[in-house]
């Protein structure tokens, strides 16, 4: 046994902070810890003090660190940062507005604009400056160094905390960017610079401008938390953190925080990792798609042989970024998602949401916003306290759905409710099955995994309205996402996993719904019409009564 054979896994979601201890015999111990308060590094860090304390772990007996987080895709879903400014080349000051001219809602007579320029770059914020690199990449016009500095000068007197440069082909020759950074990093000290050629060096300027501008919108929140994450942990002695990348790698924080678009689907990568590594033999050779609800978000992955599928790019709340990334969709519905009632009686969900704090209503933290997890919680499907230790409020849940949806539709209060989850899980549906058909799959011929704290509750819902008749809840599904950052499929031939504690105490070995069952980690929702039974491999299946 080695000197340190302890590695952490630390996912920081929406909501709650999942940690993973792994020994090299193959041991886990696991918990949920609540968010509490805005703070981004210090719920991280009081996990694992949690963590270490309760699996009785020093210091000098942890080999690695390994976290992830939805911190930037939670970000760009809720769109709530600060704007960024832009500096392009130009003549080409809309190209981030006017974007693809693919019309993506083909039977709406009105479509929305493919960016929301408003929230990531308004137009006062984005600066033009002359000079031109040509597409071989020799330079016809050099850079306009007056215009330059009077772009400086009004970013500054703008205050913004973050620039994205993408000059016209700089890919191919990065010099004029170079200069433009030198002299912002030279200016303006505080001021965090993307460079397009070092964010993404590839062609295609509105891909590549989008894709550094995101850069840069989440720059400044992510090098914060990361800088604050590291000093915690060397007071403690502990290693510095590796960070899970998109791809389902793991980098130094350092890099990551200074390319924070390297997270984006971090934490969900995380997850379709764990999935790999803990199914069995024989539903890894088919194919498997994975639902991971968490406090903002719903993440849809797909597993082909027992391996993650990848992409080029990557989809966050209807924002293409181009990025290697392990093939992940996500929408922007969550436990902590915001309800409204529209004009016409529309019901909508997220994407905003309500996150660790104040949250839903039912969590008692002032949070005055009815959300999906406060139907939920109405509707008798979540535990009086859950796993995180959060006490819930059912009363104060009562009245925020009361009044925001219950009394905008005319409905009784747990007719709301249920038309609130309903409609969570059509939103649900359609995007696991959009993913699916677009990548040649019969979501019936697959098998579906739920994990992530709200995976279990939703998803023999999914999968009726997906057409699929059996769903897998993995003991670990509730910190699956830390759990797969130690434990990755390359290296599911190694030692066997073994838990601490029965994932599923207090639940019958079988029955029918409808049921809510409150296992240690997660919670789990059985329809109507459904059954489940505790396998032999510690999993829990749910299918379509016969």
């Amino acid at each position: 046994m080695s000197v340190a054979p302890w590695s952490l896994g630390v996912d920081m979601g929406g909501t709650f902070v999942d940690a993973v201890a792994l020994h090299e015999d193959g041991r886990s111990v696991a918990i949920k810890h609540p968010r509490a308060g805005r703070r981004l590094a210090e719920p991280v860090v009081e996990a694992l003090d949690r963590l270490c304390a309760e699996a009785g772990i020093a210091p000098e007996e942890v080999g690695r660190v390994v976290h992830g987080s939805t911190v930037i895709t939670n970000l760009l879903l809720e769109r709530d940062e600060p704007p960024v400014a832009l500096l392009l080349t130009r003549g080409f000051g809309d190209v981030p507005v006017l974007a693809r001219q693919d019309r993506r809602a083909l039977y709406e007579p009105v479509v929305a604009p493919a960016v929301p320029e408003a929230a990531l770059f308004p137009q006062p914020l984005r600066f033009e400056i002359g000079g031109r690199i040509d597409a071989e990449g020799i330079e016809v016009e050099p850079l306009d160094l007056t215009a330059l500095d009077a772009a400086a000068d009004a970013i500054a007197a703008a205050s913004v905390q973050a620039v994205a440069v993408c000059l016209l082909f700089a890919h191919c020759n990065p010099s004029h960017e170079q200069q433009v950074g030198e002299l912002l990093r030279a200016r303006l000290p505080h001021l965090h610079v993307s460079l397009s050629h070092e964010v993404d060096p590839a062609p295609r300027e509105f891909e590549r401008g989008l894709t550094t501008a995101l850069d840069a919108y989440a720059k400044p929140l992510a090098a914060g938390y990361l800088r604050a994450l590291a000093e915690a942990l060397s007071a403690r002695r502990l290693p510095a953190a590796m960070l899970m990348h998109s791809e389902g790698t793991v980098r130094p924080w350092q890099e990551l925080a200074a390319r924070p678009i390297g997270l984006a689907m971090s934490g969900p990568c995380a997850a379709l990792r764990g999935v790999a590594a803990c199914l069995d033999e024989g539903s890894r050779r088919g194919a498997v798609l994975t639902l991971d609800v968490g406090g903002t978000s719903a993440d849809i992955g797909l597993l082909h042989g027992g391996e993650p599928a990848f992409a080029e790019s990557l989809e966050c709340g209807g924002l293409g970024i181009r990025q290697r990334c392990v093939d992940i969709a996500s929408i922007a519905v969550g436990g902590g998602s915001v309800l409204q009632v529209l004009a016409g009686a529309a019901l909508r969900i997220g994407p905003r949401s309500q996150g660790a704090w104040p949250g839903p209503a039912a969590y008692g933290q002032g949070g005055t916003l009815a959300t999906l997890s406060d139907a939920l919680c109405v509707l008798g499907r979540l535990p009086d306290r859950l796993a995180g230790g959060l006490t819930l409020d059912c009363r104060a849940a009562e009245a925020a759905l009361a009044r925001d949806v219950a009394v905008p539709l005319g409905l009784p209060l747990a007719e709301a409710a249920e038309a609130v989850v309903q409609a969570a899980a059509a939103h649900m549906a359609e995007a696991l099955k959009t993913h699916a058909f677009q990548r040649g799959l019969d979501p019936a011929d697959a098998l579906l995994v739920a994990v992530g704290g709200g995976g279990a509750q939703h998803a023999a819902e999914v999968a009726a309205l997906a057409g699929m008749a059996a769903v897998r809840v993995l003991p670990q599904a509730g910190v699956m996402a830390a759990l797969g950052m130690v434990r990755g499929p390359e290296e599911v031939a190694a030692t066997p996993l073994r838990t601490t504690t029965d994932a599923w105490a207090g639940i019958a070995p079988e029955g029918h719904g409808p049921a809510a069952l409150f296992a240690p980690m997660t919670t789990v929702w059985v329809p109507a019409g459904w059954r489940w039974r505790i396998e032999g491999d510690g999993s829990l299946l749910l299918a379509v009564s016969s």
